[in-house]
């Protein structure tokens, strides 16, 4: 569930939307699901995940999935502190989708090596009081193997959440990405001890939503150190 505004009940209007998933199941089972999102010239934007490899629709999904792959293909669409972007995919409660970067694989640099951006806002203005889904990250290098970032949701700011922090970036931010200026959640494969990773996989941990727009909503997914895949 996502809302427009700073309001501590997440009620708000919003477009219509179909409610659904675009295939499911892991990797491994997804030959012929993929599909690549395109940039305003028809080609996919670099720095970004640009396909969805897999999506499995959560109870009460919906939002977004008809806008696939473009929703959260390319760039992300921050609005800041005061309001959550629309332009995002709802996973539902439970649910789950995998991207990849096209012809690249993420691999460990210095400092955090992709950033997954949300659409949570700070309700009354309060950087302490956001109103967040979060979401569990995973990597994997052959999309069997998957390796989690540590998440507690309890854990303010203080685990390996995704949805965590506002969004300041847009279409019109240059690359590369400043963590500190962009917003939304950095993620450093060295934390992991991971070297390189091929696919992302980001996991709503929500139990209950109301529809279309239940769990976690995914704006994009920024690679800040890439090489090309092997």
């Amino acid at each position: 569930m996502f809302a427009c505004g700073a309001d501590a009940d997440g009620d708000a209007a919003h477009p219509s939307s179909t409610t659904g998933g675009a295939g499911a199941g892991g990797v491994a089972g997804a030959a012929g699901a993929s599909a690549t999102g395109a940039g305003a010239a028809g080609a996919p934007v670099e720095g970004f995940a640009t396909e969805v490899v897999s999506f499995t629709a959560g109870e009460g999904a919906g939002y977004g999935a008809d806008q696939l792959p473009g929703v959260v293909a390319g760039p992300p669409h921050g609005n800041g502190s005061g309001q959550g972007s629309l332009d995002v995919l709802s996973l539902g409660a439970g649910g789950e989708i995998v991207l990849g970067f096209g012809a690249d694989d993420l691999v460990d640099g210095p400092g955090p090596d992709f950033i997954v951006f949300e659409n949570p806002f700070w309700v009354g203005g309060d950087e302490n009081i956001p109103y967040k889904e979060l979401g569990e990250v995973s990597v994997s290098e052959d999309g069997v193997s998957w390796r989690a970032f540590p998440c507690v949701p309890a854990s303010y700011m203080t685990s390996s959440c995704a949805g965590w922090r506002v969004v300041w970036a847009t279409p019109q931010t240059p690359l590369p990405y400043d963590p500190a200026k962009a917003g939304g959640d950095p993620f450093d494969l060295g934390d992991l001890g991971v070297a390189r990773a091929r696919y992302v996989k980001i996991r709503d941990l929500s139990s209950k939503g109301e529809p279309p727009n239940a769990g976690f909503d995914l704006d994009a997914v920024a690679a800040l150190h890439t090489a090309r895949a092997r």
